[in-house]
């Protein structure tokens, strides 16, 4: 059976491995919605969070942050939006989002019935990454002027400028929006919408349509438009409107600021954190619950502001709502979303599993390898993760994590551009039309991030592959064996690059013959030394960056007296 049929969803269908917060286009919003997998774990996060949430219907409270850690490929700006799809039950397509998520609480109907009742009532949220909004100068109101530019946004004012927004919000205090709208299209042949955005080159349509608008005289509106001061905003004021404008909704209406990435843009910048805390706090007591904030970060609030804890008690009273999100389920969101089997292949792959499994048994034992660094359990692990291997899923997580820090191209793969999702889908893309005994060998996971490593990193590969086009002593196996070692090289601890291990990390069947591949593996280990594009301390094996091996190239050519 070819592997590509047997997936019951295309693998080939287009899948948004990463989750921006910022995409809103309703195909991709469906399918992030359809295909969200809640784990055991995410499971929890949600109950916890709604009996906090359904809790401030019945009783006012001024603790309304909630704050979401996890780090990369942990799933935490994936939560945040389906959070907020599900508190606004927004309909996509022609359903709720409640209606949606039905299916996915099946086994729980006592935590969908909390979701049910808290999504009820009339509910908005302002979802953001706080990064992309922020400015570029960071300064000690940074955190005030980006949750001031999202709720006038919100509001339908140009938040990107506080002084249009400030104007546009008195003049709808005074009922004129719409003549004052008028007057600018007709004066300008623009709508208002296009023509703030460069207000300050269309002075000679606005003052005149606010003059008119607002009653007021011509020299009035000559100084609003030439004053040149900056414009000031307070926690205070803010807060005053955020409460104004929920005041006008029903008793059971909510506000919701959703802010990605808050932990990292904060950082532990004493100012922005003192902006945050001071925001959260006022928040909290003015609006009682009717306004929530609800952050994400890598970093728990608490390791955040552990340097000055008792500066900020204040900020961990309000979060005290706070989900940890960890990695170790990213193995089920696979299994669900990629993997999941047809029933065919389920029986296909059960009767590999009865005729192969005690030689699959010998192909998985790993040598001086962590203990959780292993094969198939059983006939239903290996219908779940077949083409991969069990391992493959936690050490891709340290892989990802290490590589991240150590070997990428500045920002770019930090900002999660790949994730496990993607590299799984792109790695099973890459064996499709192989039959039930094929697997996916480590290396095949290189080609998902190749892109953003550093110049260093793909220099080296890079290298090797023209050395192979040119038959300058290198064989196709050996680049593919340069990339494997390459992505171990910084979780050998976890599983040691020696001989024997990186036999079943090249395996690409279940029916490998480990001695043969033991043979040839050695020999391409070989002309890679030879070559230098990698190092051997005792007996393991080590990838070796352009730097690193003009050190190597100057150990060989030290001529060592041993007549000294």
């Amino acid at each position: 059976m070819i592997i590509r049929d047997m997936f019951a969803d295309d693998i080939n269908r287009k899948i948004n491995g990463v989750i921006k917060v910022d995409q809103a286009a309703d195909d991709v919003i469906e399918q992030e919605l359809n295909e969200y997998v809640i784990t055991r774990e995410l499971k929890k996060h949600f109950i916890t969070f709604f009996n906090y949430y359904g809790d401030a219907f019945d009783q006012p409270t001024a603790d309304m942050g909630v704050w979401i850690s996890g780090f990369f490929g942990s799933g935490k700006s994936h939560f945040l939006k389906m959070l907020s799809y599900l508190l606004e039950n927004k309909e996509v397509n022609g359903i709720r989002t409640v209606e949606r998520f039905r299916k996915k609480f099946e086994d729980d109907l006592g935590t969908f019935m909390q979701v049910d009742r808290a999504t009820k009532g009339e509910t908005e949220t302002i979802l953001f990454n706080i990064d992309y909004e922020g400015s570029i100068n960071k300064d000690k109101t940074a955190v005030l002027r980006v949750f001031a530019k999202v709720f006038y946004n919100h509001l339908g004012f140009f938040g990107s400028n506080l002084k249009v927004a400030m104007l546009e919000q008195y003049i709808t205090q005074q009922g004129k929006m719409d003549e004052f709208c008028r007057l600018i299209e007709e004066k300008k042949g623009k709508p208002w919408t296009e023509v703030r955005k460069a207000f300050a080159f269309n002075g000679k349509f606005i003052k005149p349509a606010l003059a008119e608008a607002l009653d007021i005289s011509e020299e009035d509106a000559n100084n609003w438009f030439n004053d040149k001061s900056a414009t000031e905003l307070s926690v205070s004021q803010l807060v005053e409107d955020i409460n104004a404008y929920v005041s006008t909704k029903p008793a059971n209406f909510r506000l919701l600021f959703m802010v990605d990435e808050a932990g990292q843009y904060v950082g532990t910048d004493t100012d922005m954190l003192l902006n945050l805390q001071s925001l959260v706090e006022k928040i909290g007591s003015e609006c009682r619950g009717k306004v929530w904030v609800v952050c994400t970060g890598q970093e728990a609030i608490d390791e955040i502001i552990k340097v000055r804890a008792d500066e900020f008690s204040r900020i961990q009273a309000r979060f005290k709502t706070r989900l940890s999100l960890s990695s170790s389920s990213v193995d089920e969101v696979i299994q669900k979303r990629i993997l999941k089997k047809t029933p065919e292949a389920e029986r296909t792959l059960d009767a590999v599993y009865e005729k192969e499994s005690s030689g699959m048994r010998n192909l998985f034992s790993f040598t001086n390898a962590m203990p959780d660094i292993k094969g198939f359990s059983g006939p239903a692990q290996f219908a779940e993760d077949f083409p991969f291997v069990p391992y493959q899923f936690l050490i891709m997580q340290k892989i990802f994590v290490e590589i991240r820090k150590h070997g990428n191209a500045g920002k770019h793969f930090s900002g999660g551009e790949r994730s496990m999702l993607s590299g799984f889908q792109e790695a099973a893309q890459k064996v499709e039309k192989q039959n039930e005994f094929a697997l996916v060998p480590l290396f095949r996971f290189y080609d998902t991030v190749h892109s953003f490593l550093d110049g260093s990193i793909r220099n080296v590969i890079d290298r090797c592959s023209k050395a192979v086009e040119n038959h300058d002593g290198l064989e196709p196996m050996d680049v593919d064996v340069l990339k494997l070692l390459y992505l171990i090289r910084y979780v050998n601890e976890d599983i040691p690059a020696n001989l024997d291990n990186l036999v079943i990390l090249m395996a690409d069947d279940i029916r490998l013959e480990k001695v043969a591949m033991r043979e040839k593996l050695r020999g391409s280990l070989d002309r890679l030394i030879g070559q230098n594009y990698i190092g051997r301390t005792g007996d393991t094996y080590n990838f070796l960056t352009d730097e690193e091996q003009d050190i190597q190239k100057e150990i060989n050519l030290t001529q060592v007296d041993t007549g000294a």
